[in-house]
């Protein structure tokens, strides 16, 4: 892996945890653990990574009151490593996944003074209300026809907002190419999705055999479809349809779009149970 491609897995961790990862050095990097941001982990990659697992170079605190044992937390923090890593494979989304029920552990093992939930709501997926949006209904023809709910079946992030724009995300299974191309055709029945500046879209779908087939589409935001698509391959999210819809507030975000888009990409997946599920099926 070359210094650019590690960079590369940097940035996606980035998107999927912002704000988690900073540079300190030459392929040193000290990362929030997500969900335990007061605890920070040091981490050192050699350039043969991959290949070679990464180094924990050592683990900090802001609130010593809470964790309290930090030789403890170091070997849970290398037992996790050395069960993430497999030589040839990137292995940080894997590595905080696996720490969650680790700390957790800690945390029952030596409660804190004052209990907070571990895990963000933002997991219990919770499915989009047919109320969301308010569709337009004509008062001089009544069509007798059952009418489609576009959002039935999928589940919606919490929007993101940003200078007059606003980034939704949208997440589902879809277990084959003509599954995926008919759902996306039903979210686009909504008014105020098919009318939006971009909707971004990507797919990963593995099929009978094992054939796998994935694509992505920037809907004229130039590179956002490949971007989301990137990160459900650093999620290794699979069977799944993602859609980020964003109503463009007539100012410019610069690079900061590229960070809603993913992030909104992102807790659609979490909010659709997609993750958990994966981690079973590899488990």
């Amino acid at each position: 892996m070359t210094v650019e491609e590690l960079h590369d897995e940097i940035c996606a961790i980035d998107a999927i945890y912002p704000g988690a990862a900073t540079e300190l050095g030459p392929q040193i990097y000290s990362f929030k653990i997500p969900q335990h941001e007061e605890l920070l982990v040091q981490m050192s990659f050699s350039e043969a990574y991959p290949e070679e697992k990464p180094f924990i170079l050592q683990l900090n605190t802001t609130n010593s009151n809470r964790y309290t044992d930090l030789k403890y937390l170091e070997k849970t923090l290398q037992d996790t490593l050395d069960v993430s890593f497999h030589e040839g494979e990137v292995c940080l989304f894997d590595f905080f996944m696996e720490l969650e029920p680790a700390l957790e552990q800690y945390h029952f093992r030596d409660p804190p003074p004052a209990p907070e939930p571990v895990f963000d709501k933002m997991s219990e997926p919770k499915e989009i209300s047919p109320d969301r949006y308010k569709r337009e209904e004509s008062v001089e023809h009544v069509d007798s026809s059952p009418e489609i709910d576009p959002f039935e079946g999928w589940f919606q992030a919490d929007p993101i907002e940003d200078r007059g724009s606003a980034f939704y995300g949208y997440a589902r299974s879809a277990n084959s190419i003509e599954e995926a191309e008919a759902f996306l055709n039903q979210l686009l029945q909504d008014k105020k999705i098919s009318r939006a500046s971009h909707n971004m879209t990507s797919w990963r779908i593995k099929g009978e055999r094992g054939v796998q087939y994935q694509d992505c589409d920037d809907d004229g935001e130039a590179a956002a479809g490949g971007r989301i698509l990137h990160l459900l391959t650093m999620m290794d999210v699979w069977n799944v349809i993602v859609v980020v819809s964003r109503r463009f507030g007539g100012t410019l975000l610069g690079s900061d779009r590229f960070k809603h888009i993913n992030t909104a990409a992102r807790n659609a997946v979490i909010k659709a149970g997609l993750v958990e599920d994966t981690k079973k099926k590899k488990k």
